[in-house]
């Protein structure tokens, strides 16, 4: 997985899912080998990537679900404001 869920307070095999607080938060548990996890500026996986990856260890808030797509905000660590990302 590409993300973990966590609750507060507080992977291309990245994101894994971990509480079910309000809001919905996300670690970044992967992509450590690739310096952090791709972004996508649109929910598409066609749409064009940012310049900077999310860094693995990152916190992110879950603004948007679709599927197995995540638009996040981040809240600690390094990358992109907000972006798309997968969570598997």
């Amino acid at each position: 997985l590409k993300l973990t869920q966590r609750a507060p307070p507080l992977h291309r095999q990245a994101l894994a899912r971990a509480g079910a607080a309000m809001p919905q938060l996300w670690e970044v548990v992967g992509g450590a080998d690739k310096g952090g996890i791709l972004v996508r500026k649109g929910q598409d996986l066609k749409s064009e990537g940012e310049s900077v990856r999310l860094s693995t260890g990152a916190i992110v808030e879950e603004l948007e679900l679709k599927g197995e797509r995540i638009k996040y905000k981040l809240l600690k660590g390094n990358g992109p404001a907000e972006g798309w990302v997968s969570t598997k």
